[in-house]
């Protein structure tokens, strides 16, 4: 009987070996989850200061300081098509003092555009919130003779590889857009990739390329002023401001071509801190004020829950596999 006792202590003792370091781990969480935050919360941005990313998340941080009490420091970190800043945040602690102010090129795209990106982004990130989508518009010039999607399609079938679109650059959202019409539509058409939109637009409008595909904010102007007829918005449905312009899902069925902007935390940030972060996060983007602010930079659709943004980070990374394979767009 004496021992049995002994035997079973023991198996106690070792059991509770293994098990208290890990008690200790999640109530050392649990107590870092019910201080926080107790120091500044830093927002890495791939976006150069004074860009549209960088504005935006401004004002939404500026929001957020009285609400947790911190300040919130907006760190940019430019280059490498938003490698560099993903990176910085897939390698910080997970102790909810350090966020991805991500965008859908960066946490989407570049994992089949790069053949190392420095970083898994299936893996190294955590979803937060969806900061809102943006969507692109296909302007054409006014000589051409269509005004609808169905009507370029068309044109394109009876002209295989006569039309051209153009672009702010090559393997960005907008010119995987254009690939990803061609793909779903069986037409031909050149892509002529620009060094920014300006140049773009101007040769679109002066007859040396027939399409321009870009975002709402920088198309806007030049359909205000006739210079581009639009034929159709890559959203899913029509978005509000512009409900005259149709969405391209309309002809083609299923057609999303989307930017984004979202906000991810390094993989294994505590769950009751990306629950804080995400409901506060969700009422400032219900203000009037942010709600408006977000559309005049063509943002919409903004806001939901952690899970509904990573299962919508997942969704977007496999379409847009999909589009480059069909586009045979290799890695460099």
């Amino acid at each position: 009987m004496r021992s049995q006792q002994y035997q079973l202590g023991g198996l106690c003792s070792a059991l509770l070996g293994l098990l208290l370091p890990q008690l200790m781990m999640q109530s050392n969480a649990y107590a870092q989850a019910q201080a926080w935050p107790s120091k500044p919360i830093r927002w890495v941005l791939p976006s150069a200061a004074g860009s549209a990313p960088d504005i935006i998340a401004r004002l939404l941080s500026e929001k957020l300081v009285p609400e947790l009490g911190q300040q919130v420091v907006i760190d940019n970190r430019p280059g490498a098509a938003g490698n560099i800043a993903a990176q910085a945040v897939a390698r910080a602690a997970p102790d909810g003092y350090t966020y991805l102010f991500g965008q859908a090129s960066t946490l989407a795209v570049n994992p089949y555009t790069f053949k190392s990106t420095g970083f898994d982004a299936d893996r190294d990130f955590a979803a937060v919130i969806s900061i809102g989508v943006s969507p692109f518009m296909i302007g054409v010039n006014p000589e051409l003779k269509v005004n609808t999607v169905a009507q370029l399609v068309a044109l394109a079938k009876a002209q295989p590889g006569k039309l051209s679109f153009a672009t702010s650059a090559s393997r960005n959202l907008s010119h995987i857009t254009g690939e990803m019409l061609k793909s779903v539509t069986g037409i031909d058409m050149l892509h002529v990739p620009y060094k920014g939109s300006p140049q773009a637009a101007q040769d679109t409008i002066a007859g040396q390329t027939q399409l321009f595909i870009d975002s709402i904010p920088t198309m806007s102007a030049f359909i205000k002023s006739g210079r581009l007829k639009v034929v159709g918005v890559s959203s899913a449905r029509r978005m509000p401001g512009f409900e005259d312009v149709p969405a391209i899902a309309e002809t083609i069925p299923g057609f999303e071509a989307v930017g984004w902007f979202a906000i991810v935390a390094p993989a294994n940030t505590p769950a009751d801190i990306i629950a804080r972060m995400n409901k506060e996060m969700n009422s400032i983007l219900a203000m009037p004020d942010v709600a408006q602010r977000m559309r005049q930079f063509g943002m919409f659709e903004y806001g939901g829950s952690a899970a509904e943004l990573d299962r919508f980070m997942r969704s977007e990374r496999s379409k847009w596999a999909r589009v480059m394979r069909d586009a045979k767009i290799e890695p460099e």
